[in-house]
């Protein structure tokens, strides 16, 4: 088992890709904290691990609450003795886009996508000190590395991943590591379920592979950034897209060589 006897701390891991985290980390021997805010999902999802041989706890979480944090950290501790994993899964997005910039809604974003992972790193960081090192991962999007109409979102992602990087940086002396997974288009997911229904995805005309991502597929993704497979790996943003990110390129290219074969015919 790659996480045998780790404690893994996971936010927003009562549905989409923070619950296929949660899962596969459990089936991997880690112990995994829910930390969540809707209890009776957040039971399901622990009796469901339980049953399945793994071992969990719920703790309820509002990620920009320093109290909830404590409360979260404190429990994991007391119940486990440690905490070598936090993946900072929970997150929110809102049409919060330029000229036309609700400041409430990009309060509200800033606080959940970027100073709630903060607070999590910063109280995580003495008991992963104390338990030998540890590994933060934080779930961020393209959206962090490409523009995108929805301002305050992609503002918010961005500073993840400067907010990982600089976890990097600081903690590395304690032996943390900290790495950011920036998904692409997942299905199933409440930011993709969202969508209007009856539309055709066009992630699937652009993306390399040509089809949306599996919650599976990001969750396998952490597992190595939270296993010891990774063990020389800080600083880190992976995109997990299909190629999504390098689709405009492909597709010019691909164009480009098309024009380049039919010039060539001509002659």
């Amino acid at each position: 088992m790659r996480l045998k006897d780790k404690v893994a701390i996971v936010t927003g891991s009562t549905s989409g890709i923070g619950l296929a985290i949660a899962k596969l980390f459990a089936s991997e021997g880690a112990k995994v904290v829910i930390a969540a805010r809707k209890e009776d999902v957040a039971n399901g999802v622990v009796a469901q691990i339980k049953a399945e041989g793994g071992e969990a706890t719920f703790i309820k979480l509002e990620v920009v609450s320093m109290d909830d944090w404590k409360n979260v950290v404190n429990k994991t501790k007391d119940k486990y003795g440690a905490i070598h994993i936090l993946v900072n899964n929970a997150g929110t997005n809102e049409l919060c886009t330029l000229p036309n910039v609700d400041l409430d809604d990009w309060n509200k974003i800033m606080a959940i996508n970027v100073t709630g992972p903060m607070i999590g790193m910063q109280l995580c960081t003495p008991i992963m000190k104390e338990s030998g090192g540890g590994s933060i991962v934080n779930i961020s999007s393209i959206a962090g590395m490409l523009g995108t109409p929805s301002t305050a979102y992609s503002t918010s992602k961005w500073a993840l991943n400067g907010l990982s990087a600089n976890a990097a940086f600081s903690l590395g002396e304690f032996g943390i590591r900290s790495n950011v997974i920036c998904p692409g288009f997942i299905a199933d997911t409440n930011l993709t379920n969202a969508m209007p229904k009856g539309v055709k995805n066009p992630i699937e005309d652009i993306a390399l592979l040509a089809r949306s991502g599996a919650t599976m597929e990001l969750a396998q993704a952490a597992l190595f950034f939270a296993s010891d497979e990774s063990s020389y790996v800080t600083g880190t943003i992976l995109p997990v897209d299909g190629g999504l990110t390098d689709g405009g390129h492909y597709a010019s290219m691909r164009a480009h060589m098309a024009n380049l074969a039919a010039l060539a015919g001509k002659k």
